[in-house]
């Protein structure tokens, strides 16, 4: 991956945590477990889990880019993404990719939504 390629990601991540934290994007699952997804008209964005080394359980999040005909058309892990050089400052795309996947998750699972309703028939009982 480029160094221009890193940056653009690193910003389309942040972009990403603002606007969904404003609720301007939503998530939904995939067909793929534990992978999340929102579309824009000419590209989809999903994030997951993926392991940091082959055969690792350490894991990183990780960013896929697609466009309309579902080609993946670029993708890379925190873990990459942070140890592209190049940088000015040091960048906390982990910490940035960690929050959006959990956010992700939450939105397309309905996560809130059923605590909600957990919280009120257990209050009812």
């Amino acid at each position: 991956m480029t160094h221009r390629s890193t940056a653009k990601l690193i910003e389309i991540s942040k972009a990403l945590l603002t606007r969904t934290k404003q609720g301007r994007v939503t998530w939904v699952p995939t067909e793929k477990l534990d992978v999340f997804e929102v579309d824009f008209p000419d590209y989809s964005i999903r994030i997951a889990r993926a392991p940091m080394f082959s055969g690792g359980t350490r894991e990183a999040c990780k960013i896929e880019i697609y466009n309309n005909e579902g080609r993946l058309i670029d993708a890379a892990t925190s873990y990459k993404m942070e140890k592209d050089g190049g940088f000015p400052e040091r960048e906390n795309i982990t910490g940035v990719l960690d929050e959006l996947y959990e956010l992700a998750r939450r939105q397309a699972l309905g996560t809130d939504r059923a605590l909600d309703e957990l919280l009120s028939r257990l209050s009812s009982a």
